[in-house]
């Protein structure tokens, strides 16, 4: 009997120890799948992106390093090298020759299509789903950014446009900010006096990443593709906007021009600069501008003088397009998994936190129960943010966008200096984009 008691004991203590063995693996598995991986050599990742650390006047470039060094903090064996590029033509360069470094590319809603075409943005989904990266956890659902039906990139920002104004000006003109088109028109013909422009319509091509993205990112994407949402085909390249949408649009900004005289000639030539130049100075009095410069305009002179509203539009509630900057990964870096700690971090409710102190409406959901956003400058950016979720949209973008806005912007300006008619316009810009697709294939 003691021999069997002996061998029942034996058993007993194996299998308590097998047990704790198990359990020590499983506790084990989970320390794996919530701590950041350790790389065992210093890794060293490029980040290409249009914002100089180096600028310490830019809140959003003061942001980014400190997001940067937080990230580095996190993982001390992950080294980021910032790749500075203002007009993203680095960046859209090295995808298309398929070099391996940058490994983060910073790019806007609509190069994600070109960049896709190029076959050297790495496919998310998976790594997306091994994480448990939330997809609803951001402004807009992660799908509604997708490329062909699958995840590229992860949103750092969304971005819409809003009416940016110079309170004294409009208080001394005894007009209130507008909330449709026609009321631009009234406005800014009283406000247009002097050295000061009424409403500033950039036509331009400085301060983008390439064409005249100013007036692609703040005005065509909403005026062509209303009021059905169409922009570009779901294969990015055929044109879905209807013709009369593209004739409303443009008689609408010929109007401001020669019409209304809201508008002077001289901002045909106006991009991103001579308007936020122009706002900083008090020489414009409103646009239709990005939320994401408004801080710094605040700070580079214009102060408690600036405020916002919502943008204007044919209606005063008409739905407005949604765009902004997202993190991908080129597929043929050499430091792919670094890479994507780097993205999930730059994404992560922690960092977007930070970002917000720059000036952007960040796009990560969570990131709005930090304190910062009950401060007046963060009321700003909560406000965008319900901004974005109640009149916001996404659409789809050509492989040609930034080629698309230059064509349209030039057709516009003809229309505008030789008095033409819209309808001349649109069979302008549908014969020179089909060209030029003609070209891009």
């Amino acid at each position: 009997m003691k021999a069997v008691h002996e061998n029942q004991g034996g058993t007993r203590c194996r299998a308590e120890w097998s047990q704790r063995v198990a359990q020590l693996f499983a506790a084990l598995a989970v320390v794996v799948a919530v701590t950041p991986i350790s790389f065992a050599q210093p890794v060293e990742i490029a980040y290409n992106t249009f914002l100089d650390p180096n600028n310490a006047t830019d809140p959003r470039a003061v942001a980014q390093t400190k997001m940067i060094t937080e990230f580095e903090r996190q993982n001390p064996n992950i080294k980021v090298r910032v790749v500075v590029d203002p007009t993203g033509a680095n960046g859209a360069r090295i995808l298309r020759t398929r070099a391996d470094s940058p490994d983060v590319v910073r790019a806007t809603s609509f190069q994600m299509p070109e960049y896709v075409a190029t076959g050297s943005l790495l496919q998310l989904d998976d790594l997306v789903k091994r994480d448990k990266v939330d997809p609803n956890d951001w402004l807009l659902p992660l799908a509604a950014g997708m490329v062909d039906g699958h995840v590229y990139g992860l949103p750092q920002d969304y971005r819409i446009p809003i009416l940016i104004y110079r309170k004294h000006l409009l208080e001394e003109a005894k007009v209130a900010p507008p909330r449709t088109w026609a009321e631009v028109c009234e406005t800014g013909a009283k406000l247009t006096k002097n050295n000061v422009m009424g409403y500033a319509i950039p036509l331009g091509t400085t301060g983008g990443i390439g064409g005249a993205q100013a007036f692609g990112e703040l005005y065509l994407s909403t005026l062509l593709a209303a009021p059905d949402g169409k922009y570009f085909g779901a294969d990015n390249k055929t044109i879905a906007f209807s013709k009369e949408s593209f004739v409303r649009g443009a008689q609408m900004i010929k109007d401001q021009f020669l019409k209304c005289k809201s508008t002077p000639m001289a901002s045909l030539q106006f991009g991103f600069n001579e308007v936020h130049d122009g706002l900083r100075s008090g020489t414009i009095a409103m646009a239709t501008f990005g939320l994401y410069r408004y801080r710094t305009i605040q700070a580079q002179g214009a102060g408690d003088d600036l405020s916002w509203a919502p943008p204007p539009g044919f209606t005063p509630d008409e739905r407005e397009t949604v765009y902004g900057f997202q993190l991908t990964i080129n597929s043929f870096s050499k430091q792919k998994e670094a890479a994507w700690q780097f993205v999930k971090f730059m994404t992560g409710q922690v960092a977007q936190a930070i970002a917000a102190q720059g000036g952007e409406v960040v796009a990560r959901a969570s990131a709005y129960n930090d304190p910062y956003f009950a401060t007046p400058q963060g009321r700003d950016q909560r406000a965008w943010a319900d901004l974005i979720k109640a009149r916001g949209r996404q659409v789809n973008y050509s492989i040609i966008q930034s080629t698309f806005h230059q064509i349209v912007a030039d057709a516009f300006q003809r229309m505008v200096l030789r008095n033409t008619t819209p309808e001349e316009a649109y069979q302008e810009v549908v014969t020179k984009y089909n060209e030029a697709l003609a070209k891009a294939k």
